[in-house]
Protein backbone atom coordinates (compact mmCIF):
# COMPACT_ATOMS: atom_id res chain seq x y z
CA UNK A 1 0.00 0.00 0.00
CA UNK A 2 1.16 3.50 -0.84
CA UNK A 3 -0.30 6.71 0.54
CA UNK A 4 -0.06 9.85 -1.58
CA UNK A 5 -0.87 13.39 -0.56
CA UNK A 6 -3.12 14.87 -3.23
CA UNK A 7 -2.05 18.41 -3.99
CA UNK A 8 -3.23 20.99 -6.54
CA UNK A 9 -2.23 20.02 -10.04
CA UNK A 10 -3.29 16.37 -9.92
CA UNK A 11 -5.33 15.38 -12.99
CA UNK A 12 -9.13 15.67 -12.78
CA UNK A 13 -9.36 11.88 -12.97
CA UNK A 14 -7.82 11.64 -9.47
CA UNK A 15 -10.51 13.87 -7.98
CA UNK A 16 -13.17 11.92 -9.90
CA UNK A 17 -11.84 8.64 -8.46
CA UNK A 18 -11.84 10.06 -4.93
CA UNK A 19 -15.43 11.23 -5.38
CA UNK A 20 -16.50 7.88 -6.79
CA UNK A 21 -15.09 6.03 -3.76
CA UNK A 22 -16.52 8.56 -1.30
CA UNK A 23 -19.99 8.27 -2.85
CA UNK A 24 -19.72 4.48 -2.95
CA UNK A 25 -19.10 4.54 0.81
CA UNK A 26 -21.36 7.44 1.83
CA UNK A 27 -24.04 7.66 -0.85
CA UNK A 28 -25.43 11.08 -1.68
CA UNK A 29 -23.44 12.60 1.20
CA UNK A 30 -20.17 11.74 -0.56
CA UNK A 31 -18.02 14.55 -1.86
CA UNK A 32 -17.96 15.79 -5.46
CA UNK A 33 -14.71 15.88 -7.47
CA UNK A 34 -14.71 19.69 -7.05
CA UNK A 35 -14.96 19.35 -3.26
CA UNK A 36 -11.86 17.13 -3.17
CA UNK A 37 -9.99 19.55 -5.42
CA UNK A 38 -11.01 22.48 -3.21
CA UNK A 39 -9.90 20.51 -0.14
CA UNK A 40 -6.48 19.93 -1.69
CA UNK A 41 -6.14 23.63 -2.58
CA UNK A 42 -7.39 24.93 0.77
CA UNK A 43 -4.82 26.48 3.06
CA UNK A 44 -4.25 23.76 5.67
CA UNK A 45 -6.15 21.19 3.61
CA UNK A 46 -4.96 17.61 3.64
CA UNK A 47 -6.26 15.12 1.08
CA UNK A 48 -4.71 11.66 1.05
CA UNK A 49 -5.22 8.64 -1.18
CA UNK A 50 -4.23 5.03 -0.48
CA UNK A 51 -3.31 2.84 -3.42
CA UNK A 52 -2.65 -0.86 -3.77
CA UNK A 53 -0.80 -0.87 -7.06
CA UNK A 54 -2.89 1.35 -9.35
CA UNK A 55 -6.14 0.75 -7.43
CA UNK A 56 -7.48 3.49 -5.17
CA UNK A 57 -8.38 1.71 -1.93
CA UNK A 58 -8.90 4.53 0.55
CA UNK A 59 -9.13 8.26 1.00
CA UNK A 60 -8.86 10.91 3.68
CA UNK A 61 -9.87 14.58 3.69
CA UNK A 62 -9.32 17.01 6.52
CA UNK A 63 -7.76 20.32 7.38
CA UNK A 64 -6.02 22.30 10.07
CA UNK A 65 -6.54 25.97 10.88
CA UNK A 66 -4.80 27.80 13.69
CA UNK A 67 -4.85 25.42 16.69
CA UNK A 68 -7.54 23.00 15.47
CA UNK A 69 -7.96 20.26 12.94
CA UNK A 70 -10.96 18.48 11.52
CA UNK A 71 -11.46 15.14 9.84
CA UNK A 72 -14.04 15.52 7.09
CA UNK A 73 -13.99 12.18 5.27
CA UNK A 74 -12.28 8.83 5.69
CA UNK A 75 -13.34 5.99 3.41
CA UNK A 76 -12.02 2.56 2.43
CA UNK A 77 -13.12 0.39 -0.49
CA UNK A 78 -15.45 -2.25 0.97
CA UNK A 79 -13.44 -5.26 -0.23
CA UNK A 80 -10.25 -3.76 1.28
CA UNK A 81 -11.53 -3.09 4.80
CA UNK A 82 -9.79 -4.70 7.75
CA UNK A 83 -6.36 -4.37 6.14
CA UNK A 84 -5.18 -1.30 8.07
CA UNK A 85 -5.81 1.23 5.29
CA UNK A 86 -7.90 3.61 7.43
CA UNK A 87 -5.34 3.36 10.23
CA UNK A 88 -2.52 4.19 7.79
CA UNK A 89 -4.42 7.19 6.38
CA UNK A 90 -5.22 8.51 9.86
CA UNK A 91 -1.60 7.98 10.95
CA UNK A 92 -0.38 9.95 7.94
CA UNK A 93 -2.76 12.82 8.75
CA UNK A 94 -1.55 12.87 12.36
CA UNK A 95 2.06 13.03 11.12
CA UNK A 96 1.22 16.02 8.89
CA UNK A 97 -0.57 18.24 11.41
CA UNK A 98 1.35 21.36 12.46
CA UNK A 99 2.79 21.67 15.96
CA UNK A 100 0.32 24.38 16.96
CA UNK A 101 -2.70 22.09 16.58
CA UNK A 102 -4.12 21.24 20.02
CA UNK A 103 -7.42 19.53 19.10
CA UNK A 104 -8.83 17.50 16.23
CA UNK A 105 -12.56 16.94 15.81
CA UNK A 106 -14.84 14.81 13.65
CA UNK A 107 -18.39 13.53 13.30
CA UNK A 108 -19.10 9.84 12.88
CA UNK A 109 -22.33 7.87 12.44
CA UNK A 110 -23.35 6.38 15.77
CA UNK A 111 -23.84 3.02 14.03
CA UNK A 112 -20.31 2.93 12.57
CA UNK A 113 -18.69 0.78 15.26
CA UNK A 114 -15.55 0.08 13.19
CA UNK A 115 -14.83 3.79 12.69
CA UNK A 116 -15.56 4.63 16.32
CA UNK A 117 -13.18 1.87 17.41
CA UNK A 118 -10.46 3.21 15.09
CA UNK A 119 -10.87 6.75 16.39
CA UNK A 120 -10.85 5.53 20.00
CA UNK A 121 -7.56 3.71 19.30
CA UNK A 122 -6.08 7.08 18.28
CA UNK A 123 -7.24 8.74 21.50
CA UNK A 124 -10.45 10.38 20.26
CA UNK A 125 -13.23 10.62 22.83
CA UNK A 126 -16.94 11.29 22.44
CA UNK A 127 -17.70 14.89 23.36
CA UNK A 128 -21.27 15.27 22.13
CA UNK A 129 -23.97 14.37 19.64
CA UNK A 130 -25.24 16.12 16.50
CA UNK A 131 -28.88 15.14 16.17
CA UNK A 132 -30.02 14.04 12.70
CA UNK A 133 -26.61 15.02 11.24
CA UNK A 134 -26.74 12.39 8.51
CA UNK A 135 -29.53 12.35 5.94
CA UNK A 136 -29.30 9.08 4.01
CA UNK A 137 -30.38 7.36 6.18
CA UNK A 138 -31.16 9.88 8.90
CA UNK A 139 -28.93 9.23 11.90
CA UNK A 140 -27.24 11.06 14.75
CA UNK A 141 -23.51 11.66 14.71
CA UNK A 142 -21.14 11.37 17.63
CA UNK A 143 -18.81 14.35 17.90
CA UNK A 144 -15.36 13.00 18.73
CA UNK A 145 -12.33 15.04 19.77
CA UNK A 146 -8.67 14.24 20.22
CA UNK A 147 -6.72 16.52 22.51
CA UNK A 148 -3.30 16.49 20.86
CA UNK A 149 -1.73 18.67 23.55
CA UNK A 150 -2.65 21.28 26.08
CA UNK A 151 -3.23 24.77 24.72
CA UNK A 152 -0.93 27.41 26.09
Amino acid sequence: MEIKRITPGYPDTVYESLSELDRKCFGAEGWSPAAFEEGAKRDGGIVLAAFCGEKLTGLFAGFTAADTGEILSLAVEEDCRGQGIAKALLSEFMALIPDEVTTIALEVRQSNAAAISLYNSFGFIKEGIRRRFYRDPVENADIMVKYVKESV
